[in-house]
């Protein structure tokens, strides 16, 4: 709104309010009306006026786009925050946020143990009726914190959809006696998630009888997933309704597991973080649980080495036919144990379910890597250069039907061309090193490739791209010449399916030019010689810029992701190479892998440029 229509409108509003006549300043000048009354007349006017801008003010915001949503759009907005604390503030910008958020209980439904006890029973009366998602930190020790639970989550407990115990303390079996407890059960309960922070519980280390499952969940018809961390004696059992199992931080008996699993025959979802077992004494290997519902199974394992065949034993009296998504970690530094303690057991028990598992999703790493390098969403194979390695990839991998596949650390792919590929959709290289290209590997990486022809995302996340490249390119160019039909050159092609390309850099050319400008500069800032050289010179310059014609006359269009600055600025310099490109994307690097810049949004126009 202008400045002339804010003043008329005013204007307007005062001419309708006020009752002031002209005549009367002609008395004031006069002398004819008293101070006292000038003062009053003074005061009337003032609050007309307050009261005039207030209503200015009413109907300019009337006027803001975000005051015409309409309010069940606001509330879908505001059910991103994700409730707790981070509704209040929203509930606080305005009139018409806090009458909305105060009228929705479903934004005060979260609690979490960081509230006090009075914000806490705000919420809890806020919710009203609805399902809540408590979080408690428990320190058995503490009077106050047995009170809080006491007075505020168990009168409550009928509401309780998803629960979060961290226990504090050694009175583990003091907490167990009152969950189970006849005035605590939870009818509408989902998830139930518990940590004792008393490391390595045992199943035979409570002090007294432990209550049966019927006292836990036996009124939780909904009950579908669970998380022991270091708690819950798994004598207990579980709940037949129970999709989702993990057990973490614990030592268990595994007769007892196993005796658990059998009641849950809709278990899809199995995860072991950190737990070992310390007892297999029963069962025969004719004993065998049935999980055909199963379709992800986790093994997580640090420094654990002697419970590995423990772990086998578990794998082998398990029956998983429906198996999708596997992951094995054995974080062991490989200096300690040889090569055969470390990768023959797990070899073993990933072949025990190989012959019926259609899976399409591996995990495996045998290292001392940190748990931050697990690559999510693809076939990960973690670890140095050794048989053992490529023979557990073989023996698992060959009975899959890959969708996906990711190697680091320089694995040697020979062992890989006899992989069902064929369905093979997103490739994924990382190394912190350089590829050998010696002839024999650059004609396995060739055949290897050939074997791959459905795949539409390639991600380089190594320290020479090009090279990798360059090997397609020469491929690609052998093929075309091999052929007497110009037309099948596509048909013959490397890669032929491929629509994205995935650049990042985890090193910089021997000549330690590094671009950082991050945010705050912008490839014009950045000398020409510096940014180049991240391509290490021309010839890795013609190397890229080969396979992007390459692929252009092949008619295959590429799109590509750079993940850091310096793979932008570099870009940004090749005018040549970003004719031949069908657009330009920001990406983000693997999580956890390196540290490099993020790729700053303000350069993508200049790349725009280039390309338009």
């Amino acid at each position: 709104m202008s400045d002339w229509s804010e003043t008329r409108l005013l204007a307007l509003v005062l001419a309708r309010s006020l009752d002031v006549e002209l005549p009367n300043t002609r008395k004031i000048c006069l002398g004819d009306i008293s101070s006292s009354a000038l003062a009053n007349e003074l005061a009337e006017t003032t609050t007309l006026l307050e009261s005039a801008v207030t209503e200015l003010n009413a109907l300019k915001s009337l006027l803001r786009p975000i005051n015409r949503l309409p309010t069940e759009l606001l509330v879908h907005i505001f059910s991103f925050l994700g409730g707790g604390a981070f509704v209040v503030p929203a509930s606080h910008v305005c009139r018409r946020w806090r009458d909305i958020a105060l009228d929705t209980p479903s934004l005060w439904t979260v609690i979490r143990e960081d509230d006090n006890l009075f914000a806490a029973q705000c919420f809890m009366e806020r919710s009203k009726h609805a399902k809540l998602d408590v979080s408690v930190l428990l320190d058995m020790r503490e009077q106050s914190d047995f009170v809080f639970f006491q007075s505020l989550v168990i009168p409550h407990a009928i509401r309780i959809r998803h629960l979060h115990v961290d226990v504090y303390g050694d009175r583990a079996y003091d907490f167990y006696c009152l969950l189970a407890a006849r005035d605590f059960l939870m009818p509408v309960l989902e998830h139930f998630s518990i940590r004792m922070n008393e490391y390595g519980w045992r199943d035979d280390s409570h002090q007294g009888p432990l209550p049966s499952r019927e006292s836990f969940f036996g009124e939780s018809e909904f009950l579908e997933r669970l998380t022991f961390r270091s708690a819950l004696p798994l004598s207990t059992q579980l709940s037949p309704t129970i999709r989702s199992l993990t057990l973490a931080e614990r030592v268990f008996d595994l007769d007892a597991l196993l005796e658990c699993l059998n009641v849950a025959p809709n278990l899809e979802y199995l995860a072991f973080l950190n737990s070992v077992p310390h007892t297999f004494q029963s069962y025969t290997r004719e004993s065998l649980v049935s999980l055909h519902r199963l379709r992800e199974l986790y093994w997580f394992q640090i420094s654990v080495c002697d419970n590995v065949l423990g772990t086998v034993k578990l794998f082998e009296h398990l029956i998983m036919p429906n198996l999708e998504t596997t992951l094995f970690v054995l974080l062991i530094d490989p200096s300690k144990y040889s090569p055969t303690e470390l990768y023959t057991p797990c070899c073993r028990s990933v072949s025990l379910f190989t012959t019926t598992s259609a899976i399409t999703e591996l995990h495996l790493e045998a290292s001392h890597f940190t748990p931050g390098k697990l690559a999510r969403n693809n076939i990960v194979f973690h670890g140095r250069r050794h048989n053992d390695h490529e023979t557990l990839f073989s023996v698992r991998v060959n009975r899959c039907v890959l969708e996906s596949f990711c190697t680091t650390e320089g694995i040697s792919l020979t062992s890989s061309i006899h992989v069902n590929t064929t369905h093979l959709t997103h490739l994924t290289l990382t190394s912190k090193y350089s590829y050998s290209w010696n002839r024999f590997f650059q004609k396995s990486w060739s055949r290897f490739l050939r074997s791959i022809p459905s795949v539409k995302v390639l991600r380089l996340y190594v320290s020479k791209p090009v090279e990798i490249l360059r090997s397609i390119s020469t491929a690609d160019e052998l093929s075309a010449t091999s052929e007497t039909s110009p037309t099948s050159s596509s048909s013959t092609a490397i890669l032929p399916n491929l629509q994205v390309l995935h650049l990042f850099r985890c090193s910089i050319s021997s000549r330690g030019a590094r671009y950082t400008g991050g945010d705050t500069a912008s490839a014009a800032d950045t000398d020409s010689d510096t940014v180049r050289s991240i391509y290490e010179g021309e010839d890795d310059e013609q190397n890229l810029l080969h396979f992007l014609q390459g692929r252009a006359d092949l008619g295959i269009p590429i799109k590509i992701i750079v993940c850091t600055a310096e793979d932008a600025a570099a870009l940004a310099l090749l005018p040549d190479a970003l004719s031949l490109v069908d657009s330009v994307e920001s990406g983000i690097p693997p999580e956890g892998m390196w540290s490099e810049p993020m790729f700053p949004r303000r350069l993508i126009p200049l790349l725009e440029e280039h390309l338009n």
